[in-house]
């Protein structure tokens, strides 16, 4: 029984913990503003401070608001119109950037990447960006006589120390610039580097390019197999929904009824009569939300004689415009009413793409899963493909018997035949396409040989090779060096790239952003 006397015995390791706790407190909260430290430890969607975390390293609403401000910035200097997907899209951009900073500055300092000042003096020194000889000549400094800018000059100005004072500035920007790019292009030439290819392959990529085969073949194609051949039970439908089942989850909504105002398509192109419409529709909504205001949204509707209002359901997600009607736009602002008013709110005029909406927020809807009957017939389609495959598969091997093919072709309502088609060995032929198998296969055949059961997109077929092209060991010499080169460059340039979706996916990634824009 937990006594007092217990408690005394206790009261030190209590004690403790409740101090480690405070002093953890105040040392976060000092640090990045007053943060909870639950927030911390528990990476909560309500926190105040951060807006998610990548691994343990969180990101600020502050820096994710910049990065999102710095997105937006750039699409009004490309003069392009911020509406609400183009708002969201600059959201996903911004918080794709934070995300991939943190995952290389983590793997630059794990790796010692880190750039030195004497780095960045000899980059600027030797090979000056051009950005950077704009901002020199911009400021009259280190000209030649067209008005260009005079590396020489340049440098022996550098060399000498007789860069004006006025340039620091500009100078510790370029800095703080060129410490990032630099351990970028460091990483970035460290993973590409790995990616070599061995003469083995480039032959086989050579083979598949430019050695011919003819092939006869036999097939199933899944088209032509009936559904009602194939038999699938509500039990294994059910076992299958079980197995997925976190693939049928459906967040948190919220229930509102709305009343809409549209803007016609030919008024909105209209620029004069546009915000002349537009007004006309904000004082009817704001007659409208005064009338709610007084009576009930149920009676604005009859007092100002608007057509009876509509329900949807609205999540957070960023998915299917988060449930509102496609032409209406990315409407974040309409998201977070609706999850951050209590319930029996009317809203105030709200714009979309199309027109002005007022909400009320009727109900919620906690989150759980699709139902069974909801997913069931999707779940159907894709086992029922499936077994196309396997029936295929079977059905071939249990009856290609017969030696004559083309006799077995005409004698069986599933089974086609085609003869004499030639491709490249990596070539797509003609009736069954196709797949990394079936290329496989034909690498290792020779004259005469015949496959077992192979699978391409749509069928099954078993496949005789009639012909095959003699390797042409002058030719391949001849071709290996430019064709090694552009391996290389394509596996190259890859490498970084790969290593990054790679980070991103084994990489805890919690994205907050739903919950708060």
């Amino acid at each position: 029984m937990f006594n007092m006397t217990t408690l005394r015995e206790r009261s030190h390791f209590i004690l403790w913990t409740l101090l480690v706790f405070f002093i953890l407190s105040m040392s976060v909260g000092g640090l990045v503003g007053g943060a909870n430290i639950l927030d911390l430890v528990f990476k909560g969607k309500s926190s105040r401070q951060y807006v998610g975390w990548v691994g343990d390293t969180s990101i600020t609403h502050q820096s994710f608001i910049r990065a999102r401000d710095n997105q937006l910035a750039q699409l009004r200097r490309a003069g392009q119109t911020v509406d609400g997907r183009a708002y969201q899209n600059a959201s996903n951009s911004a918080w794709n950037t934070l995300v991939e900073r943190i995952l290389k500055d983590e793997k630059i300092t794990e790796l010692g990447l880190e750039v030195q000042s004497d780095e960045i003096y000899d980059f600027l020194l030797l090979t000056p960006p051009p950005a950077f000889q704009n901002n020199l000549t911009e400021q009259g400094l280190f000209l030649d006589a067209d008005g260009k800018f005079d590396l020489e000059s340049f440098q022996t100005g550098v060399k000498n120390g007789e860069l004006p004072q006025e340039l620091n500035p500009l100078l510790a920007q370029w800095e703080n610039y060129l410490r990032t790019w630099l351990a970028d292009r460091k990483l970035q030439n460290l993973y590409n580097a790995s990616g070599t290819v061995s003469n083995f392959e480039v032959k086989m990529e050579y083979t598949k390019q430019k050695v011919n085969c003819t092939l006869d073949y036999i097939f199933v194609n899944t088209n032509s197999i009936a559904d009602s051949l194939i038999t699938i039970s509500d039990d294994v439908l059910l076992a299958q929904y079980n197995e997925d089942k976190e693939t049928y989850t459906t967040p948190e909504k919220r229930v509102l009824e709305y009343v809409f105002w549209e803007m016609p398509a030919a008024i909105k192109l209209d620029t004069l009569n546009n915000v002349i419409y537009s007004d006309s529709l904000l004082q009817n909504a704001l007659l409208f939300v005064d009338e709610a205001d007084l009576t009930s949204f149920t009676e604005a509707i009859t007092i100002t004689e608007r057509d009876s209002a509509k329900t949807i359901e609205v999540h957070e997600d960023f998915s299917n415009n988060s449930g509102f009607p496609f032409p209406w736009g990315t409407v974040r602002n309409a998201v977070r009413f609706a999850f951050d008013s209590p319930m029996g709110t009317v809203s105030d005029p709200i714009n979309v793409d199309n027109g002005i909406v007022v909400l009320h927020i009727t109900g919620a809807v906690d989150e759980g899963y699709r139902s069974f009957e909801d997913v069931k017939s999707g779940i159907k389609r894709s086992m029922v493909r499936d077994e196309k495959k396997n029936f295929a598969k079977t059905y071939l091997t249990e009856n290609s018997n017969n030696a004559d093919w083309k006799a077995l072709a005409d004698s069986d309502d599933f089974i086609e035949y085609v003869e004499a088609d030639t491709k490249t060995i990596g070539g797509t032929f003609t009736t069954i396409g196709k797949s990394g198998e079936l290329t496989g296969t034909l690498l290792a055949m020779d004259a005469g040989d015949v496959s077992p059961v192979l699978t391409t997109f749509n069928t099954a077929c078993m496949v005789k090779m009639t012909s095959k092209d003699e390797f042409d060991d002058g030719a391949y010499d001849e071709a290996f060096v430019d064709l090694k080169t552009q391996l290389n460059n394509t596996k190259s340039s890859r490498g970084y790239g790969n290593w990054l979706r790679a980070a991103k996916e084994n990489m805890e990634i919690i994205d907050n952003r739903a919950s708060f824009y």
